[in-house]
């Protein structure tokens, strides 16, 4: 793949699987952050910070980057000191800003997109485990991980894919890294969840 620069305000020019791994984050990261479970709204913000800061890490320009790493701290430190769990669209609009800024920071890189979506960790894979831990809901019962559970696993997913795979800029190489921590972030979110009283 070649990589071009376009002439208007330094915008990367995506081509072939860089504009395939772009779209579908763009489309795919927001909507299944915005699932993430609303009991765990606390960390949620808090999270996505880490995530930033992944992010940052992993993409060859920090510019753009960088403004939204500080802006995603600053918000989780007072959401943190507040409780305040954001509505889901809040958590979807962040997600977006977010992945937005990667992909404008990716240099046109297929690769450096892709671990910047999997930089959101434990973001993308507690609805998953949500969904089937629903699956096992018995009446007033239901089975989450802990939230220091989901910051644990979250740290190792986001240290895995913005610095364990920094030197992979392939997409078919990535990819299946990424998709391999997420399947195993799942798993250990089913296998680390204790039964609670369900939420009316």
């Amino acid at each position: 793949m070649t990589l071009r620069v376009s002439p208007f305000g330094g915008v990367p020019r995506l081509n072939g699987d860089a504009f395939v791994v772009a779209v579908g984050s763009m489309v795919c990261v927001p909507l299944l952050v915005a699932l993430f479970p609303r009991w765990a709204g606390r960390v949620t913000v808090p999270l996505l910070a880490i995530t930033s800061a992944g992010v940052y890490l992993t993409v060859p320009d920090v510019e753009r980057v960088s403004l939204v790493m500080v802006i995603v701290v600053v918000a989780a430190v007072y959401c943190f000191a507040r409780a305040i769990a954001p509505d889901p669209i809040v958590v979807g609009g962040i997600a977006l800003l977010i992945i937005g800024a990667a992909i404008l920071d990716s240099g046109g890189r297929g690769g450096a997109i892709v671990r910047a979506a999997g930089c959101f960790g434990v973001l993308l894979a507690a609805p998953v485990a949500g969904w089937f831990n629903s699956l096992t809901k018995d009446g007033a019962v239901e089975r989450r991980p802990a939230l220091s559970v989901l910051v644990l696993v979250h740290c190792v997913v986001v240290g895995w894919s913005s610095r364990a795979l920094i030197r992979e800029n392939s997409v078919s190489g990535v990819v299946p890294a990424i998709a391999a921590a997420l399947v195993i972030a799942t798993v250990l979110l089913l296998m680390l969840s204790r039964p609670v009283a369900a939420e009316p």
